[in-house]
């Protein structure tokens, strides 16, 4: 019976733990732990049309426009060079606004954030813009943001970026959409998928159950 009232504790701990106040985020470390962290690295330049699905690493990405996942190199205009040193991320390949859908294969998760520029032509000074939106599982809205690049990052500097992101009140956010124009994105971040809260008082219900049974065979 103590293990039983152990895991029950711990269970508890961990639902109460979830209750955070939901919220837009700036950095990667504010993710809620354990996180799983997507860098491109072993992508090689993969390139998908419209509509196309790619997955690897807990996550799915769809885009309405071409997308390079693995890209090595994205001249970003006033916001400088990405890419050139090895480095691999994912880009979005057309010119003007467009939108890509990332999920978590059928599961959901807490928190997500990613390290991202933006092209904005040269010369200009109108500042690139991100926006964010993310979704539960029924396709409800729960939270949207925009980022701008404001002031520019630089036409002569590398590998520059800004981070963003949001923390949920609880694990539903089952999709996250991402519009903008010649966007990079590396290091998406997002917390590991956990059991929604019915799924905790069903096993505590049957660890009740199995401290029921203990008893019984005690009394034999």
């Amino acid at each position: 019976m103590n293990k039983i009232n152990l895991i029950a504790g711990l269970l508890l701990a961990v639902t109460a733990a979830g209750a955070n106040a939901a919220g837009t985020i700036n950095s990667l470390a504010d993710v809620p732990a354990s996180s799983v962290v997507l860098n491109f690295e072993n992508e090689d330049g993969h390139v998908f049309a419209s509509g196309a699905s790619y997955s690897f690493g807990g996550a799915s990405f769809v885009a309405d426009q071409q997308i390079t996942v693995g890209q090595s190199v994205f001249d970003l205009g006033e916001n400088g060079l990405w890419g050139g040193n090895g480095n691999h991320f994912l880009s979005f390949d057309n010119v003007g606004a467009m939108t890509l859908d990332v999920s978590f294969n059928g599961l959901k998760t807490k928190g997500f954030a990613f390290d991202f520029s933006a092209w904005q032509e040269l010369g200009s000074t109108t500042p690139a813009t991100i926006s964010v939106s993310y979704f539960d599982a029924a396709n409800s809205l729960i939270g949207t943001h925009s980022e701008t690049i404001s002031p520019s990052l630089g036409w002569e500097n590398y590998n520059l970026s800004l981070s963003t992101g949001y923390v949920s009140d609880s694990a539903n956010i089952a999709r996250v959409s991402i519009t903008g124009d010649g966007v990079v994105l590396d290091n998406l971040t997002f917390t590991q998928a956990v059991p929604e809260p019915e799924s905790y008082a069903m096993l505590l219900a049957g660890l009740g159950l199995m401290g029921v049974v203990a008893r019984r065979r005690q009394r034999r």
